[in-house]
C-alpha cells in the first residue's frame, strides 16, 4: 500500500468495519481462554488465529493496487505491520526476512498483556494469524512459532515464521 490512497482506504475500512472495544475486557477474555490451553484448546486457538489471518490478508489484498508488492517480503511485512498496529493488536519492532523465513519481534501484544508470569509463550492467536496471512498471500504453507514472550518477563515477543517443508519433498 505504497500509495496514500490505498492506506486511506484501509484506514477508512477499519473505521467503518472495525469494532472499538476497550482492551481490558478482551485481555480478561483471553486470559480465561488461555487457562484452558492446558486442556488441549491451544490448537483451536491457533487455528482460529490462522483463519483470522487469512481474512486479514484478503482485506489487505483488496486495498493493494500493485500486487507485485506482495512478492516482496519487506513490503509484505509492512502491510502486516500496518494492519496489526492499526488494529492495536501489537506493535512490530524489528523484522528480518530471508527466503522462506521471517523473524520479527513485537511489543504491546494484547495477548501477552492478558497473561502474567507465564512459563510458555502465550501469543498463540498472533502466531496463527501470521501463518494464515502468509499462506493466503504467498500460496505456500507457513508455520509461525513464538520463541520468547513478554508474558514470560522478556522485553518483547519474538516470532519465527518459515515455509513448512513437505515430508515428501
Amino acid at each position: 500500500m505504497e500509495s496514500i490512497e490505498g492506506k486511506e482506504n484501509l484506514k477508512s475500512y477499519l473505521e467503518k468495519e472495525g469494532l472499538i472495544f476497550p482492551k481490558e475486557p478482551i485481555k480478561e477474555f483471553y486470559s480465561q481462554i488461555f487457562k484452558l490451553s492446558g486442556f488441549g484448546i491451544g490448537g483451536i486457538i491457533n487455528i482460529s488465529g490462522k483463519k483470522a489471518g487469512v481474512v486479514g490478508a484478503q482485506i489487505i489484498k483488496s486495498f493493494i493496487e500493485n500486487e507485485d508488492e506482495l512478492r516482496n517480503p519487506k513490503k509484505l511485512f509492512e502491510h502486516i505491520k500496518e494492519f496489526l498496529e492499526d488494529t492495536n493488536i501489537c506493535k512490530i519492532n524489528e523484522f528480518e526476512a530471508k527466503e522462506n523465513e521471517i523473524t520479527f519481534s513485537v511489543s504491546n501484544s494484547i495477548f501477552a498483556e492478558a497473561v502474567n508470569n507465564s512459563k510458555k509463550p502465550v501469543c498463540i492467536p498472533l502466531s496463527g494469524a501470521i501463518s494464515g496471512f502468509l499462506e493466503e498471500i504467498t500460496g505456500k504453507k507457513w508455520e509461525c512459532k513464538e520463541e520468547k514472550c513478554s508474558s514470560q518477563g522478556e522485553d518483547k515477543c519474538l516470532f519465527h515464521a518459515y515455509v513448512k517443508k513437505s515430508p515428501f519433498g
